[in-house]
């Protein structure tokens, strides 16, 4: 019987350290799983969890999170920085170098310097602010480095593999953290975990960029010599399949943006849940790629990328509908079977929404339509944070009754929020014929 070894797998072909490509893979898969165990320990429930201890309520919660939206809008300038430096790993290094210390360093320290609470949500804003400027002028250069890692004949392979093992370490790492945050979540040391937990993800934050400057770097392409500030708006609008792509991503952003800043605190709140059960349920996610990674990948080969999107943005609604309807009486039946169900779905939305950028996006250029993206589906998300922000704070004691069962504020924005997945899904099914990609 013949053994199939290691090297003749598909995960060989995809991450090793002798191919150029796949050492470029194997770099951005640990950069995937260290920016998501940073994103878990600095972000979600611990973030707000961290704002809430420094005298942060819902409504300032909104207002900071809508800040990075608005910073990120000065990604317009990065083409004309990037677009100087035939090399650039090191100006990378610095703008990201600079993005870990102000959003996980700065924002840590300054609670400590600054006691007054709307003065602190004011040196949060100006933090993260700063932070994001940096990382809007400089993130997109990663992306334009990186697309020559996963050519198209790997990439829907790629982005599922690379999704479910990053999840796996990332989740497993908060699970055990938030182990840690529960068991001492009644004592006085509570929110000194939520401090450690930020400067092991700093700690981690410098490892990821050393991983990142180890690839090689590939000449980038352009269409001319010269590059023009204005390159970043005309370029994009000369290739029509590409801008309608970009509506609908701009419409599914605004959407699920409305509810993103309020949820964590109506679980966290309202709900009451700790943080170990909704770790738990998270960490759950990986199993479920594992066992619909092949036939997920199957359905994108057959249908397309975008087909698949719309199908995935449909079905995820319903448990997001669902969700609206979890509350401290019947969490610990109903959030998972919501959760669940919405991991199922995820797989297929997840990995398809993960290349819908590039679907319609030119070979050439790509800093000048990376930086338009960012911009766009940032003021999107600016727009449904915004929107969010405003409900919860107009309608701070919406108490609408439907029967015997009762739905405040952040649960109406999680209807919105259904509604819009639906409302996208359907759209894109509608517009295929004016933005299936022409390869197809």
């Amino acid at each position: 019987m013949k053994h199939l070894h290691y090297k003749d797998s598909s995960l060989y072909r995809l991450f090793n350290l002798h191919d150029e490509k796949a050492k470029g893979r194997s770099v951005m898969l640990a950069s995937s799983i260290l920016s998501g165990i940073i994103g878990w320990l600095t972000g979600g429930l611990f973030y707000t969890s961290f704002l809430m201890h420094n005298g942060i309520d819902l409504v300032k919660i909104g207002i900071i999170s809508f800040v990075p939206y608005i910073a990120n809008c000065f990604a317009v300038f990065a083409p004309s920085i990037l677009e100087r430096f035939p090399k650039r790993r090191w100006v990378l290094f610095g703008g990201r170098l600079a993005y870990y210390l102000l959003t996980i360093f700065g924002t840590t320290v300054m609670p400590f310097l600054v006691t007054d609470p709307d003065l602190r949500t004011l040196c949060f804003a100006i933090l993260i602010f700063a932070a994001n400027i940096t990382n809007a002028l400089f993130a997109g250069g990663y992306s334009a480095w990186h697309i020559n890692f996963i050519p198209n004949n790997v990439r829907a392979e790629y982005f599922s593999t690379s999704s479910m093992i990053s999840n796996f370490i990332a989740l497993g790492t908060a699970l055990i953290s938030s182990l840690v945050a529960d068991a001492f979540s009644a004592s006085p040391y509570a929110y000194t975990i939520i401090i450690i937990l930020r400067f092991v993800a700093l700690g981690l934050a410098l490892l990821e960029l050393w991983f990142l400057l180890q690839p090689v770097e590939y000449p980038y392409e352009k269409s001319g010599d010269k590059v023009r500030f204005s390159d970043i708006f005309t370029k994009p609008f000369s290739h029509p399949k590409f801008m309608r792509t970009l509506l609908l991503m701009g419409l599914w952003t605004f959407f699920v943006d409305t509810s993103a800043s309020s949820i964590n605190y109506y679980l966290l709140n309202d709900v009451g849940v700790s943080y170990t059960f909704t770790f738990t349920l998270n960490m759950l996610y990986p199993f479920f790629i594992l066992f619909l990674l092949k036939p997920v990948n199957r359905l994108i080969r057959q249908h397309g990328w975008l087909p698949m999107f719309a199908v995935g943005a449909i079905l995820y609604a319903i448990p997001s509908f669902i969700y609206s309807f979890v509350t401290a009486a019947n969490y610990l039946w109903l959030m998972p079977i919501v959760r669940l169900t919405q991991h199922a779905f995820g797989v297929l939305l997840n990995t398809a929404y993960s290349n819908v950028v590039y679907v319609n996006m030119p070979e050439s250029d790509r800093v000048s339509y990376l930086a338009f993206y960012s911009i766009f589906i940032n003021a999107l998300a600016f727009c449904g944070v915004l929107f969010g922000t405003w409900f919860v704070g107009t309608f701070p004691n919406l108490d609408l009754a439907i029967g015997a069962l009762h739905f405040g504020k952040v649960q109406v924005l999680m209807w919105v929020e259904s509604f819009g997945r639906a409302f996208v899904g359907v759209l894109t099914l509608a517009m295929m014929r004016s933005i299936r990609p022409d390869e197809a």
